[in-house]
């Protein structure tokens, strides 16, 4: 039987703490730094330039359809490919709006999922069934919390859609 003073105990229970605690924090930190990101940040400008930028044009999308495309810089006026749909609106709609056509961020901003426009309903998130206005924007229905960024929408004579930044 080996004999074990109390403070070689106390030593050893603090050994085995330190270690562990170095290990829980180290994981999470190797993960972290071994992952791949994409690194947005403002890099001294040129994003105006990019928009506006065409997106369609009218004959592209027919009513109650959606266009997936990229917007240059993200909401916060940072650089960036954000994901952005494009929403031709139901006759109903359009004439309830004004507008036939509108654009959103398609990043849900609950946790960031992509939504998409379901037929003859709402703009819908399938990761926790989050429901979005079409027409605003505004949450309906499910955890997020705030409505999706809007994007200003221009429409030329030849019936081109341009996108113009974030509303």
């Amino acid at each position: 039987m080996v004999d074990v003073t109390r403070r070689d105990f106390i030593k050893g229970g603090l050994v085995v703490s330190v270690a562990l605690a170095a290990a829980a924090a180290g994981v999470p930190l190797v993960e972290f730094l071994s992952s791949e990101r994409v690194v947005v940040g403002k890099v001294g400008g040129g994003e105006e330039k990019k928009l506006p930028m065409r997106i369609a044009n009218k004959k592209d999308l027919k009513p109650n359809s959606q266009l997936q495309f990229l917007m240059p810089i993200n909401p916060d006026g940072s650089r960036g490919q954000h994901p952005s749909i494009l929403i031709r609106l139901r006759p109903e709609l359009a004439q309830k709006a004004g507008t036939e056509f509108k654009a959103f961020s398609a990043v849900c901003t609950h946790l960031g999922c992509i939504v998409h426009l379901e037929p003859n309903d709402d703009i819908y998130c399938p990761c926790h069934a989050g429901k979005f206005d079409e027409i605003t924007g505004d949450v309906l229905a499910g955890p997020p919390k705030k409505p999706l960024p809007q994007i200003k929408l221009k429409i030329d004579e030849k019936g081109d859609i341009y996108a113009l930044g974030w509303k």
